[in-house]
C-alpha cells in the first residue's frame, strides 16, 4: 500500500500523547498508524494521509499538546519514497515487539548433596587402600562405579502442534507470515520455527510466486 503523507509529532509524556493523538484524529481524515515510545518520556505520533490533511492534523495535535506544555518536534513528508515508507513502519511495528517480555533465562542446576551419601573418612566410609595392602584387599574396598541413568524417552509435543526444530510445511509457514499484515523478517521467522527453515527455502517461495520481499520482510502477495 502507498502512503500519500506522512505526518509525525513528537510529545513528552503519555497524557500529552493521548491528548495530541485524540485531536490529530479528529481534525482532519488521517489515519494513526502507530505511537513510538523511544524512551518513558518522549512518545512519537505517526499518522497518514494526504499531505494536507497530516499538517492540519499535526497542527491540531501540536495546539492540544502545548496546552500541556509538552511539544518537542513535528514533521510532515508529502509522496514518501518507497524505502523511507518501509523504514518508517517498520520501526514503529518494532517498536511494539520490543516490549515484549523475553523469555526467562533458565536457572542452572544447583548439585545437592543425596541425604545418606557417605562422606569420605567419615565412619562407615570404605577405607582408601594404601600402598601397605595386599592387592586382594585394595580390590575389595574399591567402590563400583554407578550404572548410568536411563534418559527417558522424549515425549511427543501435546495438541499435535510441529516442534520447532521439524522443517515446517510450506502451508503454515504462509499462514504465520500472513497473519501479520507487515508480513515477517528472517529473524522472526527463525524464532517462530527454528533453524530448520533456512532462507534458501523462502527465496524458492519467493521466485514460485507464493511469496514476495519488501526489503528484509517477507509478505503474502497482494496483501
Amino acid at each position: 500500500m502507498k502512503i500519500d503523507a506522512l505526518g509525525f509529532l513528537e510529545v513528552r509524556g503519555l497524557v500529552a500523547a493521548i491528548e495530541a493523538a485524540d485531536a490529530m484524529a479528529k481534525a482532519a481524515d488521517v489515519r494513526l498508524i502507530r505511537q513510538h515510545q523511544v524512551d518513558p518520556r518522549f512518545i512519537t505520533l505517526v499518522v497518514e494521509g494526504d499531505l494536507s490533511a497530516c499538517r492540519a492534523a499535526v497542527d491540531a495535535g501540536k495546539a492540544a499538546a502545548a496546552r500541556l506544555g509538552e511539544v518537542v518536534s513535528r514533521l510532515e513528508i508529502g509522496r514518501p519514497d518507497a524505502d523511507t515508507e518501509w523504514m518508517v513502519v517498520d520501526l514503529v511495528g518494532r517498536s511494539k515487539e520490543d516490549k515484549k517480555p523475553g523469555k526467562k533465562q533458565a536457572a542452572r542446576p544447583v548439585a545437592r548433596k543425596t541425604p545418606g551419601t557417605p562422606t569420605p573418612g567419615a565412619s562407615g566410609a570404605p577405607p582408601t587402600p594404601t600402598r601397605d595392602d595386599p592387592p586382594a584387599a585394595a580390590a575389595a574396598s574399591a567402590v563400583p562405579p554407578s550404572s548410568p541413568a536411563v534418559q527417558p524417552a522424549p515425549s511427543p509435543v501435546a495438541g499435535g502442534e510441529t516442534p520447532h526444530h521439524a522443517a515446517p510445511g510450506d502451508e503454515d509457514l504462509l499462514a504465520f507470515i500472513a497473519a501479520a499484515p507487515r508480513g515477517r523478517t528472517l529473524t522472526e521467522l527463525k524464532t517462530r520455527f527454528g533453524a530448520a527453515l533456512d532462507k534458501a527455502r523462502l527465496e524458492a517461495l519467493v521466485a514460485g510466486g507464493r511469496l514476495r520481499k519488501a526489503g528484509a520482510r517477507y509478505r503474502i502477495p497482494g496483501a
